[in-house]
């Protein structure tokens, strides 16, 4: 059922990829303002309340809906009802692209395009950055997106997914890098009072929820590549 559900979703993926600001993508920015007003008042049991509402409650619902569908529909809705959930959460698409429009613009003999590009992509400033540089910083950022769009939401869909708890791994994964990116963002801008609690929390809980994941694309990377090299350099890492 999880192979059938993953290869669905890539496929859909592929041939429809979401965009960015999309709707789903929009329902999960009001979903987690909403919990922020309501429910982080500032203390730490406060943080944990507001990040539990904000990440696991979308992961309860999406594992209710694949429990009835299992148990009183039938199996093929409830792999389809996976698929869809994976679709939602994936985003391989939604990064691709600036990796491509960086890479021609190198290939093109423009490293001012790149840069703004770059720029652009990551809100920081490359104007100053050797062109050498910028390929190394694309790269890096091109690999974690790909991690946490993709690696990761995969890795926790498939752990829950072996337990009968279908898609909610893959929406518990996605919803706190969401949940612990929005929060900084937005203490980051001033544009949404945001306890230290609350963004302490979160950004612990989405750590604790990266670790297995992370790993696992190092190794892939490494079986891929140089393993020795990279084992080397990840133990010479701290806390690797």
């Amino acid at each position: 059922m999880s192979f059938i559900s993953v290869l669905f979703a890539l496929l859909l993926e592929q041939a429809r990829p979401l965009q960015r600001g999309n709707s789903i993508h929009a329902a999960m920015r009001v979903w987690v303002r909403w919990c922020t007003r309501n429910f982080d008042a500032g203390k730490p049991h406060h943080g944990w309340l507001a990040w539990g509402f904000a990440v696991g409650t979308p992961a309860v619902l999406v594992l209710v809906v694949f429990v009835l569908l299992d148990v009183f529909v039938g199996w093929p809705l409830a792999v389809l009802w996976s698929a869809l959930v994976l679709y939602a959460t994936l985003g391989f698409r939604q990064f691709s692209f600036h990796f491509t429009q960086i890479r021609d613009a190198l290939a093109n003999d423009d490293p001012a395009k790149a840069k703004i590009l770059l720029a652009n992509w990551q809100q920081l400033d490359a104007q100053t950055l050797p062109e050498q540089e910028v390929v190394g910083m694309v790269i890096e950022y091109s690999v974690l997106a790909a991690h946490r769009h993709v690696f990761g939401v995969l890795a926790w869909f498939s752990i829950l997914a072996a337990f009968g708890l279908g898609p909610a791994g893959a929406v518990l994964y996605r919803m706190a890098e969401f949940a612990a990116r929005y929060w900084r963002h937005q203490s980051q801008r001033h544009l949404q009072p945001v306890s230290t609690a609350l963004q302490n929390h979160a950004q612990t809980a989405w750590e604790w929820m990266d670790w297995m994941p992370a790993r696992l694309t190092a190794i892939g990377f490494a079986v891929v590549g140089n393993f020795e090299e990279a084992i080397e350099g990840w133990r010479g890492m701290p806390g690797g």
